[in-house]
């Protein structure tokens, strides 16, 4: 298992992000699951409010976590690789219309965005993005559904099915936006 805590990752060529792209290239998704709270809606327009992590197995068998690493300093986006398992408080939504652009793919490309962390000025993930053959992705930010807008909330996610909608998606003090800058790229 591999926790990469947010307060620690500070560029996309760091060289755990490099080994996990490398890991996981050509691996296809068999899986997503999100960690819910109790009674959530997650669906919105091309993009689902979930909570407090969104976890993608693999053939392999490795499931990638990403999650909110708050509070306080810990504030950003927890990215963690463990062997599969399951747990009561997870909601597979591997069959869910928006993931069909992703499961059943191998994964091409793994790209990352950063944000200046307002506490001590670090540089923090807050958005992870998975792109897969046939150019199908699913972006993981720390966010919130706010009618029809997406909006900064540290200690949620929501995942964002289309490029344009991510590319626009940014949050105050980041360095790019919610497409991120390609890993190994």
């Amino acid at each position: 298992m591999t926790t990469i805590e947010p307060a620690t990752l500070h560029s996309a060529d760091d060289p755990r992000l490099t080994k996990l792209a490398a890991d996981l290239a050509g691996d296809p998704v068999t899986g997503v699951r999100y960690r819910l709270p109790s009674g959530m809606d997650f669906a919105a327009e091309n993009v689902h409010d979930v909570g407090s992590a969104v976890e993608l197995a693999f053939d392999s068998g490795r499931v990638l976590v990403l999650s909110w690493g708050t509070p306080g300093l810990d504030e950003g986006l927890a990215i963690e690789v463990r062997e599969d398992g399951t747990d009561d408080d997870r909601v597979d939504v591997s069959d869910d219309p928006h993931w069909s652009a992703v499961v059943g793919k191998p994964m091409e490309e793994l790209a990352v965005a950063f944000f200046e962390y307002y506490y001590d000025s670090s540089v923090r993930p807050w958005s992870f993005r998975v792109g897969v053959s046939g150019g199908g992705s699913a972006t993981v930010a720390l966010g919130e559904v706010d009618g029809a807008e997406i909006s900064y909330l540290p200690d949620n996610l929501v995942v964002i099915f289309d490029e344009a909608r991510a590319r626009d998606y940014r949050i105050v003090d980041a360095l790019q936006s919610a497409w991120g800058t390609p890993i190994g790229g």
